[in-house]
């Protein structure tokens, strides 16, 4: 090469090679984390007959962090160009492990820490497959199917293994009874009666509800990628939407018995809403026999007292210095757990028989918390979405909500509040079935906004100004607890001018509904409802006018206010909010 063409030919430059890397690769780390769906493939035979050795001699934490480290190998650097193989554990070891999160042995009867631990290692497994594997993989359906009949019925006592869900060969069969005979989808008819369970569990089971919690909220996450994915995918042209949507996790529970029946319909809806009464446990019986049955404590004189743990003085007692994490983690429980105690105690077993709550606090408590609540809504959100996407196949959205509104309009004022604020179907969903459930509480003809488009002058002349068909306070508290949501609607949508019109649509139902008389007398406890929904009442309409007085004031008008006599209204309260203008003086309304 002569002098002329080295200067002519580009010298290369390792340095600057590698600083593109390393830029490359900083560049990704700097990126907010993501589950990357990866490849998979089952194990091989050796690497599942080593988990099943595990697995059957009930060595269940080893067995799934074993299973775990498979999964997760290699994740760190993983990215969508270069996805390294994640190895998946067979139909029947995904099946135990969902077992196991709620498995009594194991968990509140357990008899040793190291027994827990196993059904932690199971939870953690399934999140990670979650996280790793495609939503709508099929080994999902084959692992989360409940027993048919027919299996149920005869059972092969001579070889447990091969009653394994999913099994198809030696290596998949697992031996033991939390695969078989005890497994979750083998003692349970279907998914509802497991929904409705853990729901009775919420109120008055909190040990169990710890447990139970934890296993329909990850079964929710699996449902909810998988119909999310099948959605996406029915999207592109030319695919067979229905066909690709009762592919679904979700579409396996709900077409579980015949989803066209409206008797199995209403047994769906009551597992959503089971709250402990008689119907329920009724309806939807423990899974195990007694399963909220606490463990006695066993009598060994020889056991040695445990030597006592004092964190904030540093002192860990049997426990080495390097498992301090183990402790605090195990610490953290004990608080979580306590604190959820001293919840439950505002709503005790024994006062379960009558569902009038006293109180915002008791009506959370006795639909089983926050996160009992929360988890009925996304159950709600999934049908919801079954009833728009597959209406011939199970109901139609309207006939949906009918199921709904029969259950919840019987429902005390304030758990008819805490279930209606806490909605997470989309928008337009939510307020049709808000109007729904003024349906059998008021005389008037209403729309129907599953096939009609929401407009203002539908507030003005039909909606604001209703009173409830009845003299309950109760009656008319859900009436403007309803019409108070549907206007916050309309808000988020921009969908209301501060009219006049507006004004004294608003007026003249709080007007209305406060000239009712109350029914005290009746059935036991009614008088108390009567006197909470008298509050709730007169709290929802003075939210109704500062709703509309911030409408005022965004279009620039000053909110008005309207003279009214109180001596005719039986709460002690004016037309106004707290927004309005301070009150007349006694002098003034005399005169």
């Amino acid at each position: 090469m002569t002098p002329e063409s080295a200067r002519r030919t580009p010298q290369r430059t390792p340095h600057k090679e590698y600083h593109c890397h390393f830029d490359a690769l900083e560049a990704v780390g700097k990126r907010p984390r993501q589950p990357i769906p990866r490849p998979t493939e089952p194990l091989s035979w050796e690497l599942a007959n080593h988990c099943k050795a595990y697995l059957e001699a009930n060595q269940y934490a080893s067995g799934y962090s074993f299973l775990h480290t498979l999964l997760t190998a290699a994740t760190s650097i993983s990215v969508p160009a270069k996805p390294y193989i994640a190895y998946l554990a067979p139909a029947t070891q995904l099946a135990l492990a969902s077992t196991l999160i709620v498995y009594p042995s194991i968990t509140t009867r357990a008899e040793s820490a190291d027994e827990i631990k196993g059904a932690d290692a199971a939870l953690k497994y399934l999140r990670g497959v979650q996280a790793t594997i495609k939503p709508d993989h099929q080994i999902l359906r084959a692992a989360f199917k409940f027993a048919d009949e027919r299996t149920r019925r005869r059972p092969n006592r001579n070889c447990e293994g091969s009653q394994s869900p999913g099994a198809n060969n030696d290596i998949e069969r697992l031996s033991g009874a939390a695969a078989n005979t005890q497994s979750l989808w083998y003692r349970a008819d279907d998914f509802w009666q497991v929904v409705g369970w853990a729901f009775n569990c919420a109120v008055v089971h909190r040990k169990r509800w710890d447990r139970w919690s934890l296993w329909l909220e990850v079964m929710l996450d699996f449902a909810e990628a998988d119909w999310q994915e099948r959605v996406r995918c029915s999207r592109v042209e030319g695919a067979d939407k229905e066909e690709i949507l009762m592919g679904s996790l979700l579409w396996q529970y709900v077409s579980s018995t015949d989803p066209s029946n409206r008797n199995n319909r209403r047994r769906i809806v009551k597992a959503v809403l089971a709250m402990a009464d008689s119907h329920s446990s009724t309806d939807f019986p423990e899974i195990w026999p007694k399963e909220t049955h606490e463990l006695k404590p066993r009598k060994d004189d020889d056991k040695q007292p445990l030597a006592t743990i004092d964190i904030e003085n540093n002192y860990f007692g049997d426990y080495e210095k390097d498992q301090e994490d183990t402790i605090m983690h195990d610490v953290q429980i004990k608080a979580t757990r306590k604190s959820r105690s001293k919840l439950s105690s505002a709503c005790p077993p024994e006062q379960t028989s009558t569902l009038v709550a006293l109180t915002v606090e008791e009506a959370i408590q006795r639909l089983g918390g926050m996160d009992a609540i929360q988890l009925r809504q996304r159950i709600i959100a999934l049908l919801e979405q079954v009833a728009c996407h597959l209406p011939s196949h199970f109901t139609t959205f309207e006939d949906l909500l009918d199921g709904f509104t029969e259950d919840l309009v019987r429902l005390p004022t304030l758990i008819f509040s805490a279930i209606l604020s806490t909605f997470k179907m989309p928008g337009l969903s939510s307020l049709a079935l808000n109007a729904n459930l003024l349906l059998p509480l008021v005389s008037e003809q209403l729309l129907n906004y599953t096939t009609t488009t929401p407009a203002q002058d539908h507030f003005e002349s039909l909606w604001l100004p209703l009173r409830a068909t009845a003299q309950s306070f109760a009656t008319n508290a859900k009436v403007s607890l309803l019409l108070e949501h549907m206007f916050m609607y309309m808000m988020d949508q921009d969908a209301f001018q501060a009219t006049d019109d507006l004004r004294q649509a608003v007026e003249a139902g709080v007007q209305a509904r406060q000239t009712v008389y109350g029914s005290g007398k009746g059935k036991k406890g009614n008088n108390e409802e009567e006197k909470l929904s008298r509050e709730v009442m007169r709290l929802s309409s003075s939210r109704l006018f500062g709703l509309l007085e911030v409408l005022e004031l965004a279009a620039g008008k000053t909110p008005q206010r309207r003279e009214t006599k109180s001596k005719t209204l039986p709460l002690d309260t004016s037309i106004g909010s707290e927004l309005s203008s301070p009150p007349e003086s006694d002098t003034d309304e005399d005169g």
